[in-house]
């Protein structure tokens, strides 16, 4: 049985109802018929014949109630910048003509894990976490349709990410599809490089996910285009992060002699760039530079490696921060270091260029957008050199901070704002909604 890489194997369109079915086959099917189709019985593929009956309803809200937003990602206590982006969302003035109604994905946190990244990261946490990780994500994807009718749910919006976290939104697509709600699917993390190392096989497949939704959100424009070549072909909203009003506050830092320079670790703390941190900040220790360091959300057994160096330079190492910690060290630090090897949109660096902070960053993901009116020392990927000289050239000169500090705080206010941010998805939100298509609902039963 042959066909093209990207091209549809001979079976696709065969009905797959029987409990013979292999798994592989449901799943390859359901993806393939949901984008093809966006077909409310995509779901079949996951069940024998007979176990769901549909009949045709309409949607009857009482007048002048809002329309509801099903939010599904993950919530408190889980941190990072998807639960960011959703509890922003929540709090702006979206919430006055939508009512946002949150569906978590949170499992159990991972303890002492830098490297959280890849399809690797199922498997970090120890058992007990993996288990629990499973069934909690099966638990919540059976309750799922139930939990949409129940609620009335007029929209289901997914926060999706990278590996498998991107197929974990694929299912609620799928899912939402299926029981007639419309669905945008928010694309995050390091997609590219997702898309770009998987197989081409694997790769037509995410191209065909891709189309379950009736909208994607992308981060930036860089993902935008991106998006375009991976197989996407409907509408697409560019929806960039953003901060709250409240949150753009006067610094209270000086203008003394040095640097104090921010480091976020977190549990992806390698594809950060911490190795590089490390390195730098030992040569220089070596060297005598002024240049302090601040850290911040680092696992046990980072800290234990930190102390065993007896740097000088270190102004504080600390663990996990909840978010009003992190603001308040952005106020009073000077330099925020970013110098990853793979982002989507980070949440952090729109935070700090907010707080009036000059960066040093990496131009990888949508970061050079980010940037591109100044705000930061741009170094390439993995360079230790590199990153200890622009550290070096930003303590030493306090005007070149301020100034990059200054035009970092200009681009939020133009772009980074709810009032610049949020207008393209208002629209596409009422666009969906006017549709005909949207109102019609299936409830299936029994």
């Amino acid at each position: 049985m042959s066909s093209s890489p990207c091209g549809p194997p001979a079976w696709v369109g065969t009905p797959v109802i029987g409990a013979q079915s292999s798994p592989v086959h449901r799943v390859t099917t359901a993806i393939r018929s949901a984008a093809k189709l966006g077909s409310r019985h995509a779901i079949r593929a996951f069940v024998p014949r007979g176990a769901w009956r549909e009949r045709r309803g309409r949607v009857k809200n009482p007048r002048n109630q809002r329309p509801r937003i099903l939010l599904v990602g993950p919530m408190p206590p889980t941190k990072g910048g998807i639960t960011t982006f959703m509890l922003n969302l929540m709090a702006s003035y979206l919430n006055e003509e939508f009512e946002f109604v949150p569906y978590t994905t949170t499992r159990p946190p991972k303890r002492d894990v830098i490297d959280n990244w890849g399809y690797g990261a199922v498997f970090r946490g120890g058992p007990v976490r993996i288990l629990q990780g499973i069934l909690l994500t099966i638990g919540r994807f059976i309750t799922f349709p139930c939990f949409v009718i129940c609620r009335r749910i007029d929209l289901v919006q997914i926060q999706a990410s990278d590996y498998q976290v991107f197929w974990e939104g694929v299912v609620y697509a799928i899912l939402a599809r299926s029981v007639g709600r419309p669905v945008f699917l928010r694309i995050g993390g390091a997609f590219d490089l997702f898309h770009g190392g998987s197989p081409r096989l694997v790769q037509c497949w995410i191209g065909a996910a891709l189309r379950i939704p009736q909208f994607l959100i992308a981060q930036s424009h860089f993902a935008y285009d991106y998006l375009r070549r991976a197989g996407r072909t409907g509408e697409i909203v560019v929806l960039p992060n953003w901060i709250r009003d409240t949150n753009l506050t006067p610094s209270v830092r000086t203008d003394s002699a040095g640097s104090l320079c921010l480091f976020i670790a977190g549990t992806e703390a390698r594809r950060k760039g911490i190795e590089e941190i490390v390195e730098a900040m030992r040569r220089l220790d070596i060297s005598g530079s002024p240049a302090r360091f601040h850290l911040v959300a680092m696992t046990p057994s980072f800290l234990d490696r930190i102390k065993a160096l007896h740097l000088n330079n270190i102004h504080a190492a600390e663990g996990p921060a909840e978010h009003g910690r992190v603001l308040e060290l952005m106020s009073r630090a000077d330099v925020f270091l970013l110098p990853s090897h793979a982002e989507g949109f980070p949440n952090s660096l729109v935070e700090a260029m907010a707080a009036g902070m000059a960066s040093v960053v990496t131009p990888v993901g949508a970061v050079p957008e980010m940037v591109a009116d100044g705000g930061a020392l741009v170094i390439p990927v993995g360079d230790v050199g590199a990153l200890r000289s622009a550290i070096e050239r930003l303590t030493a000169d306090p005007d070149l901070r301020r100034r990059l500090g200054e035009e970092a705080r200009r681009c939020v206010c133009a772009r980074y704002m709810p009032s610049s941010a949020l207008p393209p998805l208002v629209g596409a939100y009422r666009t969906l909604l006017e549709r005909p298509e949207s109102k019609e609902i299936d409830h299936p039963g029994t």
